[in-house]
């Protein structure tokens, strides 16, 4: 199932011309972004997340440091 995520999410962003060069990172960690879409949709999906600013919830289940000041906005842009 994560493989064929990985598949498809990479040819997506390749067919819209916004390929995934590299995997983005937030803090000092490389992000799962099957973890992080797999979060996202656990919590309600996008639209729910971004409404209710649940964002901070999904870069702590990613286990991120708990001192960033910035983890909800640059979660939600690695997200988009």
């Amino acid at each position: 199932e994560e493989e064929a995520f990985l598949v498809s999410l990479y040819q997506f962003m390749k067919d819209r011309h916004t390929p995934i060069e590299r995997i983005p990172h937030l803090g000092f960690k490389q992000i799962n972004l099957w973890k992080i879409y797999k979060a996202v949709e656990k919590l309600g999906a996008y639209e729910l997340v971004t409404g209710r600013r649940l964002w901070k919830n999904v870069y702590d289940e990613l286990g991120g440091s708990p001192g960033s000041t910035s983890a909800a906005t640059c979660t939600r842009r690695h997200y988009e």
